[in-house]
C-alpha cells in the first residue's frame, strides 16, 4: 500500500490596449507540477476572528496518478505558534482529512504550508492565515468572489488599468490593507487615487518602492498590507487603481458594477458592463479600515453605583 505524509509548517510572516476577455475565452492555462503528485484543488486563505476555530476538508487537494492507487495518510506534524494552531485529522482511511485552525488573540498573518510525500514525489500547497481585529470592518461592493475563468475579465497581452472606487463620505478611515485576486500569475503597480466622476490620474497616496511594485500568485487571494508608519487616513471618495501586466481580476458577478472601472486607450474609464454584459459584476478589491471617528474612549471609575452630576457648573472642568 503507497503511503503519502502530509506535513504542516508555519511561516511568520506600454499603451493599454482596448481589447478585454474573460480567461475562458483565451483557453485552460492550468498545469500540474512536474511530478505524479500535484496540488489539484488549493486551500483558499483563510480569515479568522480572535479565539476562533475553522476546519477545512482538503482530501481533494493533492492528486497522484495513476488515479487509481490507493492513498493513505500520516499526520505526524503539526504546527503552532503564537497565532495560530494548525493539525491534520483524519478518522480512517476512508474518511475525509481535515485541517484544523485555531487562533489566538494575536493578530496578522501567518503562513501554512501543506506538504504531501509520497514514493511519487512531492507537492505543496501555501495558504494564509489572517486574524483580523475585530474593530476593522471591510468596505466592498461584492462578497461572492470566484477564480472562475468565467468570472475573472481582464487583457491577455499588454497592461491594462482595473480601479474600484469607495465613497467614504466625511468620516475619516485609516486603510490597513487592500485584498484584491488575480486569475493569472503577474506583476501590478497600484496606488489610491482621487475620484471625480472616474477614477482620476492624480495619486493620493502611492506607496513606496518597497510596496509598489508586487508579484502576485494567480487563483488566489493577495493581500497587501500598508506599512504601520504610513498612517494612511482617507476621507472622501477615492479609487484604489491597479496596473495590471496581461492579468486577470476576478469579479463578483452579481456585486455592484457602478463602483467598478475598466480602462482602455481608446475609450478611457468605463464600466467593464459597457464592453460586454458579461463583463457586469464588482472587482474584487476591497480595503481593510479602521474608522477613527467612531471610536469609544473606556472609562473607568471606582464607584460602586453610577453617580449622575449637575450640569452646571461643569463638573468636569
Amino acid at each position: 500500500m503507497n503511503r503519502i505524509l502530509l506535513i504542516i509548517f508555519l511561516i511568520f510572516g506600454s499603451g493599454f490596449a482596448g481589447e478585454f476577455y474573460k480567461l475562458s475565452e483565451l483557453g485552460d492555462f492550468e498545469s500540474k507540477q512536474d511530478s505524479v503528485i500535484w496540488v489539484e484543488n488549493p486551500i483558499p486563505d483563510v480569515r479568522m476572528g480572535p479565539n476562533e476555530t475553522k476546519s477545512i476538508d482538503i482530501s481533494n487537494v493533492f492528486s497522484i496518478s495513476p488515479d487509481t492507487t490507493l492513498i493513505t495518510f500520516d499526520f505526524p506534524v503539526s504546527g503552532n505558534d503564537s497565532m495560530v494552531t494548525a493539525n491534520l485529522t483524519q478518522n480512517s482511511v476512508y474518511d475525509p482529512i481535515y485541517l484544523n485552525l485555531i487562533s489566538k488573540t494575536v493578530y496578522g498573518s501567518t503562513y501554512v504550508i501543506v506538504k504531501a510525500e509520497s514514493i511519487f514525489g512531492t507537492a505543496e500547497d501555501t495558504l494564509i492565515v489572517k486574524v483580523d481585529n475585530p474593530a476593522y470592518e471591510w468596505l466592498e461592493w461584492g462578497s461572492a468572489y470566484s477564480f472562475l475563468p468565467e468570472n475573472c475579465v481582464g487583457n491577455g497581452t499588454s497592461e491594462w488599468k482595473a480601479a474600484q472606487n469607495f465613497d467614504l463620505g466625511t468620516s475619516e478611515y485609516e486603510i490597513m490593507e487592500i485584498e484584491f485576486g488575480y486569475a493569472w500569475d503577474g506583476v501590478a503597480d497600484w496606488k489610491i487615487a482621487e475620484f471625480s466622476d472616474v477614477p482620476c490620474d492624480s495619486s493620493i497616496w502611492t506607496p513606496d518602492s518597497t510596496f509598489y511594485s508586487t508579484n502576485f500568485k494567480g487563483g488566489e487571494a493577495e493581500y497587501i498590507e500598508i506599512p504601520a508608519d504610513s498612517s494612511l487616513k482617507m476621507t472622501g471618495n477615492i479609487a484604489v487603481v491597479f496596473t495590471t501586466t496581461a492579468n486577470f481580476m476576478p469579479m463578483d458577478p452579481i456585486g455592484d458594477s457602478d463602483h467598478t472601472w475598466i480602462y482602455s486607450e481608446s475609450s478611457g474609464w468605463e464600466h467593464p458592463e459597457e464592453i460586454s454584459a458579461d463583463y457586469a459584476g464588482a472587482w474584487y478589491i476591497r480595503l481593510l479600515v479602521f474608522n477613527t471617528m467612531t471610536g469609544i474612549e473606556e472609562v473607568i471609575t471606582t464607584e460602586k453605583n453610577p453617580v449622575i452630576m449637575r450640569n452646571y457648573p461643569n463638573p468636569f472642568n
